[in-house]
């Protein structure tokens, strides 16, 4: 039996053909559709790498912070025999303390796009980017020895500086090379059971640097335009005008376009090899992308639904007809049961939070997120209704009159938000929202910079 994953960084399910979109950004997942199950109400247990990632590894919420002691579905499918293997990104493979405990790791890194868009920085910046390593290498330490007393000493003077970490343009591997070794690496494997995850970064920011041809654009956008575009809307986004925003819509959903012209292909690889009646096939993301929703861009606010609602479409190697729609709940904590079932391995042998996706009624979905180093945010959806633990605020929307999440109507429902509030584990509250995993090196400190997910933002 072969399984492959596939996760594309950033996907929103409402951005998809699908799922009611009015573009065809991905028309590659008809496939998957046509054979398989589609899933629409599918939500992320985060709302960035960081958190959600090691979610789906493990079904576990908190599995960041130890992930070394947790149920990991590479390291269980490799004791019953199974050859398991990833292909993708530092972002998305190894963002945390420990590893994910596959057989075989083959990070594509990043392309010249990153060296590029930072080569022309002003002088200042440069200079406060580099004290700012400094300062990152120094607070992470001593968080990481839990010197919590001195790390809030040191920080208030040091932010009256340096009130802003500076903004850096990131960059990561084309969908283009991440196909082709996953091409390589279906012919230089004779296993015939294996479970090969695949994390395409395309969906992520900064959009418009790979594809030549985007689909919904006339022609391509100046490259100083674009690390501008995407620097104002990282750092300052109320300054992103409305025609600004839809070019980063469109960019946006060029990207997704041109991700699935490249996993077509791997599809038409997989049918002229005769792999494809004989593979489970997994479509998710890892968490959405907001475009301004909610006041921001990218993946940084509370877990509102465009960072939740995930695509999931799955083939599975024994279902013939295909075509089928699960309309109730489920959540990214399902993947790793799912997977160990598809390979004959009892799911309840292990300590995972989640259920296989095929069985059960609707989950009550709990998220994890926030606006960069805020108070521990959480959310729990459930039964038509949004319910978000902000730290220090409530929040509380009627998901079925509205959708969109503008109205905190907690006030007149305290019973709903005190129903959804109990669901929520104590030690939710008390996890870490700070410290990304000490890097290994300095490329993967710069790998982990450039992407966001070394930026501390701390106010007075």
């Amino acid at each position: 039996m072969k399984t492959l994953l596939l996760t594309v960084d950033a996907l929103r399910a409402d951005h998809l053909g699908q799922y009611g979109y009015e573009r065809d950004t991905m028309p590659v997942l008809d496939d998957l559709v046509e054979d398989g199950t589609r899933f629409t109400s599918a939500f992320a247990n985060g709302t960035y790498t960081r958190i959600s990632v090691p979610s789906f590894q493990t079904s576990q919420y908190l599995a960041y912070e130890n992930l070394e002691a947790m149920p990991k579905i590479a390291p269980i499918l490799e004791d019953g025999g199974i050859e398991t293997a990833v292909i993708g990104t530092q972002t998305g493979i190894g963002l945390v303390h420990g590893g994910f405990g596959y057989g075989e790791t083959i990070d594509l890194g990043r392309d010249d796009n990153f060296v590029e868009a930072n080569a022309d920085r002003p002088l200042g910046e440069l200079v406060a980017y580099r004290v700012n390593k400094v300062a990152t290498r120094i607070s992470q330490g001593l968080q990481h020895r839990g010197a919590d007393r001195l790390y809030d000493l040191l920080k208030k003077p040091y932010r009256k500086f340096y009130p802003e970490t500076p903004f850096e343009h990131s960059g990561y591997t084309s969908a283009k090379r991440v196909t082709d070794r996953v091409i390589d690496w279906f012919e230089d494997t004779e296993r015939e059971d294996s479970f090969l995850w695949v994390h395409y970064m395309e969906a992520h920011r900064p959009y418009g640097v790979h594809d030549e041809d985007p689909a919904y654009l006339e022609g391509t956008v100046d490259r100083e335009r674009l690390y501008d575009l995407m620097k104002t809307a990282g750092t300052d986004p109320d300054q992103v005008s409305e025609s600004d925003r839809q070019l980063m819509i469109d960019l946006y959903d060029s990207d997704v376009r041109y991700c699935s012209r490249h996993i077509s292909r791997l599809f038409d690889y997989l049918r002229e090899k005769g792999h494809w009646d004989e593979t489970n096939i997994v479509f998710s993301s890892d968490h959405g992308e907001e475009l301004y929703e909610h006041g921001k861009f990218f993946h940084r606010n509370y877990p509102y639904d465009e960072l939740l609602h995930v695509p999931l479409i799955i083939k599975r190697a024994e279902d013939s007809e295909g075509g089928d729609v699960v309309a109730g709940q489920r959540q990214l904590l399902d993947l790793a049961p799912t997977i160990c079932a598809f390979h004959g391995l009892d799911p309840d042998d292990f300590r995972f939070l989640g259920t296989p996706l095929f069985e059960g009624d609707s989950r009550e979905v709990i998220a994890l997120g926030q606006p960069n180093d805020q108070d521990a945010a959480v959310a729990v959806r459930y039964d038509g209704w949004k319910y978000i633990d902000t730290g220090d605020d409530e929040l509380l929307f009627e998901l079925s009159t509205d959708p969109d999440e503008t109205e905190n109507v907690v006030a007149d429902n305290p019973d709903v938000a005190a129903r959804l509030s109990r669901c929520i584990p104590d030690s939710i509250f008390e996890r870490d929202v700070e410290d990304p995993r000490v890097p290994e090196d300095e490329v993967d400190r710069e790998h982990l910079e450039a992407l966001g997910y070394m930026e501390l933002r701390e106010e007075d």
